[in-house]
């Protein structure tokens, strides 16, 4: 069965980091880990890992040079490893970005519920209209919204998950509420911040409070694993993984967040 989770952003910081973080939690708990860079204003992380760096990026290769084998085939012909995550990275030009997800040669798409294990997916912004992200935000089954603890970027992102997404009239909204907030800490912003009482006031589709700590993040980027030993003293690990295993699987394949 393939847990698909979207990772995306409204206001404030971006989803990439976040996304990286989430599937390497996944693989930490024994899941088969991927992560498939969607971001329509181009993708990072090749530009931060070296093992990720160089070549036709994957997404791309995929959507514009098919090699008449099946989606799944594709998609995992296309993937590198980095540390135990599957990575299927995105264009870092923006204009090829834009076209590898809005109008590539061979869809896509569809071919992520065939991939096996957790499936995440970094959408990149969903502000304004007409994201050409939104139908993998539609076939999700979380829509992980990050935020900072900056009260415009927190608040505003709670206001979009109340309306379901739908940020402007004759804007399409989620069909389904699933969307759930995680807070980032990192240093963005000065002035006031929320604190992780909030998680109080969302109940549910509070999904994690996750520290800002730099040397985890290298870590991951440089290949290692979220359970390594090097980083055990920290804490960005438990609460990644904290995260992931809130999340729960019923037998139809919902994906919701455990209270």
């Amino acid at each position: 069965m393939t847990t698909l989770i979207a990772v995306g952003s409204w206001r404030g910081i971006g989803a990439s980091t976040s996304a990286l973080l989430l599937a390497a939690g996944a693989a930490a708990t024994g899941e088969q880990a991927w992560l498939i860079e969607a971001d329509p204003a181009g993708a990072v992380l090749a530009s931060r890992a070296d093992e990720l760096a160089g070549g036709l990026a994957g997404l791309e290769r995929v959507a514009f040079h098919s090699s008449g084998e099946p989606l799944r085939r594709e998609l995992e012909g296309a993937a590198r490893r980095l540390g135990d995550v599957s990575v299927v990275t995105g264009a870092w030009d923006s204009f090829q970005a834009w076209a590898t997800v809005a109008s590539p040669r061979q869809p896509w798409v569809e071919g992520l519920r065939r991939l096996d294990g957790v499936v995440v997916v970094d959408v990149g912004s969903l502000r304004g209209g007409g994201v050409p992200t939104w139908p993998i935000v539609e076939m999700a089954d979380v829509l992980m919204m990050v935020t900072s603890p900056e009260p415009g970027s927190l608040t505003s992102t709670v206001a979009w998950m109340d309306a379901k997404g739908q940020s402007a009239p004759g804007v399409q909204g989620l069909s389904l509420d699933t969307s759930r907030l995680l807070v980032v800490d990192a240093p963005v912003a000065t002035g006031a911040r929320f604190t992780s009482d909030v998680a109080a006031e969302l109940g549910g589709r509070f999904a994690g409070w996750w520290p800002w700590e730099p040397k985890v993040i290298d870590h991951l980027h440089r290949g290692g694993s979220l359970d390594h030993r090097a980083i055990r003293r920290f804490a960005l690990p438990r609460a990644v993984t904290a995260t992931f295993s809130s999340l729960t699987v019923d037998r139809h394949g919902a994906v919701g967040v455990s209270s």
